[in-house]
């Protein structure tokens, strides 16, 4: 005969209680102890300000800084920076991940000279990419003559645009004021263009940057299908 045993409801929630307790910190421990070897996107941290930042290499891409509170266009955030490296959140999960030598598959990757894209649903080409080192999302525009940023993104790059020269640029939308600028890089992919001529518009309007002709000129584009193939010359 089988035996059917139940707890009354106060033994119940007690016992509840004390397991939730228990278990609970293990969980958040075992979350916080993930090595990057789980994790879909390959993150690896490579440099740290301790409070205020962190060089992180993404799926073997050059190295770029987040600050605290910061997300990358991967989805890569940064919660955390010490001398013996960083707390992340990647693909949703909390890690923290040990400050390391650059991995060897950054600098093999970063002599890649030819960059793929594919196009979104409505045939538009978005990419993730880095302007002096730090995060940015681009859609292709190859009839922007310059590549082009938001003031917002400008200032959070630490980008001192109001230094450059005013200007003004004729957009479908009309006359735009803001300041030609001097980048010190752009990187697409494991692709970095020096010395890119850019516009910052004079307004917040602008949601993702614009990958322009200053930086698409120095590549040959090749369309077929739905992806887009930059070679850089």
């Amino acid at each position: 005969m089988t035996e059917n045993l139940s707890l009354p409801p106060q033994a119940h929630a007690r016992h509840t209680r004390r397991l939730t307790g228990a278990v609970l910190p293990i969980i958040v421990g075992s979350l916080l102890a993930l090595p990057a070897s789980c994790l879909a996107t390959e993150v690896h941290v490579v440099g740290v300000t301790p409070g205020l930042s962190a060089q992180v290499a993404i799926d073997g891409a050059e190295p770029i800084t987040i600050d605290v509170g910061e997300a990358t266009p991967e989805g890569v955030a940064l919660l955390e920076a010490s001398r013996n490296g960083a707390v992340l959140r990647v693909d949703g999960m909390t890690t923290a991940l040990p400050l390391e030598a650059e991995p060897s598959g950054t600098a093999s990757a970063a002599r890649s000279d030819t960059v793929m894209l594919s196009a979104d649903a409505r045939g538009h080409f978005y990419v993730n990419g880095t302007v002096n080192g730090r995060s940015m999302r681009f859609l292709v525009d190859t009839g922007a003559t310059l590549t082009t940023l938001s003031r917002t993104d400008a200032r959070r790059i630490g980008l001192d645009y109001r230094s450059g020269t005013p200007s003004k640029v004729t957009t479908g939308g009309g006359e735009v004021s803001g300041w030609q600028v001097t980048l010190d890089s752009v990187r697409v992919g494991a692709t970095t263009v020096r010395d890119v001529e850019a516009f910052v518009v004079d307004n917040d309007a602008l949601p993702v940057g614009l990958l322009g002709m200053s930086f698409l000129g120095r590549f040959d584009m090749h369309r077929q299908g739905e992806t887009l193939a930059l070679r850089h010359r």
